[in-house]
């Protein structure tokens, strides 16, 4: 079946089968899609309020316990009180493990991302959180480089850390990436 949406019946929600549900706009003008939002009703919000949340999960599942908990989520949190010069929202992703599901990234209104931390760091766009070592991992093909750039409003890439891994060398370039003053 099909649900048809609008005075022009533009929007159809339509049943797929063995699939799932589709939402189409049926115009097929450039710029024309579907747009699904989630209104939070409340006219204070405040702090910590969720605006909106999408939650997955599997309540059927015979084994029980753990199981049948949220396995993951995606909410829109406030970051702060609502007002005419505000809307400071962080976008929660939520996975479990043996739990109900719990944040493990936030991309909060500044755009920064955190990792495992609830707290963004004021001048670190990325913050990597652990209870014990804190480990980033770069993986490339075996013959290619894993890279970490720096840049400046002048230049792209002022200087980069490379593993090349066909050397196996660890590499340190300056000056636009065209000197390379050390390699280990």
């Amino acid at each position: 079946g099909q649900i048809l949406f609008g005075n022009d019946q533009e929007i159809t929600l339509t049943h797929v089968a063995d699939s799932g549900l589709t939402l189409k706009h049926a115009a097929t003008a450039d710029d024309k899609f579907p747009t699904l939002t989630l209104a939070a009703g409340d006219t204070d919000i405040a702090a910590s309020d969720k605006l909106g949340v999408i939650n997955f999960q599997a309540p059927d599942e015979g084994t029980g316990t753990d199981a049948i908990l949220v396995a993951a989520g995606i909410e829109a949190v406030s970051e702060g009180d609502f007002s005419a010069s505000s809307n400071a929202t962080s976008l929660v992703f939520k996975t479990g493990a043996s739990e109900a599901a719990t944040e493990k990234v936030r991309i909060d209104s500044a755009g920064r991302v955190n990792i495992n931390t609830t707290t963004g760091v004021s001048g670190y766009p990325l913050h990597v959180g652990s209870s014990g070592n804190t480990q980033v991992l770069l993986t490339a093909a075996a013959n290619f480089n894993s890279t970490i750039a720096f840049a400046d409003p002048d230049s792209s890439t002022a200087g980069q850390i490379v593993y090349a891994h066909n050397g196996d060398q660890l590499r340190f370039h300056v000056n636009g990436n065209s000197t390379q003053s050390m390699t280990i």
